[in-house]
């Protein structure tokens, strides 16, 4: 019966490890193809918020 348990726990970390690296292989991908969009929208905010002194 222990056996079982301890199987279902090992189970679940895997299916949770999978998630996670999925995740990031998804977040990585969104960055490469947007990345340089986002970059330029957080810079142009800020200088918006933060103009450069003269």
């Amino acid at each position: 019966m222990m056996h079982d348990q301890r199987q279902d726990i090992g189970q679940s970390f895997l299916e949770y490890a999978v998630m996670f690296i999925l995740i990031a292989v998804i977040v990585v991908a969104l960055m490469l193809i947007i990345g340089d969009q986002i970059r330029v929208f957080v810079r142009d905010a800020l200088q918006t918020w933060f103009p450069p002194s003269p």
